[in-house]
């Protein structure tokens, strides 16, 4: 799976609430308003930046707080390709798998990337390099299941080709 997309950069401990903040939650969303809302907390005009194949690269504990899916929704919503940071909170983590969106841990990738540069990110190869720099980084491998997930587009896509393949199979 290869990535590869310009980026824009956010600093340390942003929250789920500044991902996606609570005066823009509804029961329900009309196609293309949760992106809307995008990274409103830090960025009222981020979302009429943002194009699909973008990546966000933030700074320690990137996505802390609650577990609100609808931070992963947007940016999946937005077409945010990749989110690669030092470390995550761990529901934004889980929660962006699930909407198949590619969380990428890298120690000190917020020194090694400036807003608007290029990464590519070959998660085959567990491999990162900054297009605009040179920088290259090798990453963790990624469980093998949590890469077909993100492939396929997250975690509903995932579970309806495995239940329609067992339908197939007469399990």
């Amino acid at each position: 799976m290869k990535i590869r997309g310009r980026t824009w950069t956010f600093g340390v401990n942003v929250n789920t609430d500044l991902i996606f903040p609570k005066p823009h939650f509804r029961p329900a969303y009309e196609p293309g308003e949760m992106a809307s809302h995008l990274m409103a907390g830090i960025d009222e005009g981020f979302a009429s930046k943002v194009r699909p194949g973008d990546i966000i690269v933030g700074g320690l504990n990137f996505g802390c707080g609650s577990s609100r899916e609808e931070a992963a929704g947007a940016m999946r919503e937005a077409g945010i390709a990749a989110v690669v940071a030092p470390s995550f909170g761990r529901l934004f983590m889980r929660n962006g798998i699930n909407f198949g969106i590619p969380i990428v841990a890298l120690a000190d990738i917020d020194r090694h990337v400036t807003e608007g540069d290029e990464l590519e990110i070959d998660l085959d190869i567990s491999s990162l390099r900054n297009l605009a720099t040179g920088y290259h980084a090798s990453l963790a491998p990624m469980a093998p299941e949590s890469l077909r997930m993100m492939q396929e587009g997250g975690i509903k896509a995932y579970t309806r080709r495995i239940l329609a393949e067992r339908r197939a199979a007469g399990a």
